[in-house]
């Protein structure tokens, strides 16, 4: 009688092991899901706001100084 106790307790210990491990699995699953669905989401986003800067900035510059981003003139003497 106290065999099958001991055997019970120890069934039931790996039992209550085996469901903290899958519960935490699945846990760690579904957050990784949940993050790269957010990430996944917002990468767009950032990528357009990304590009909205460097215009933004390069608007800036040229209304800084117009001269220098425009391409060379010829010479008078120099046209054909």
């Amino acid at each position: 009688m106290i065999a099958e106790a001991v055997d019970t307790a120890f069934t039931l210990g790996w039992a209550l092991a085996a469901w903290i491990v899958l519960t935490a699995a699945a846990g760690v699953l579904g957050l990784y899901a949940v993050a790269v669905g957010v990430w996944a989401a917002l990468r767009p986003a950032t990528e357009a706001v990304g590009r909205a800067l460097a215009a933004s900035r390069a608007l800036r510059a040229l209304r800084a100084e117009p001269d220098r981003y425009r391409p060379p003139r010829r010479p008078a003497w120099a046209a054909a």
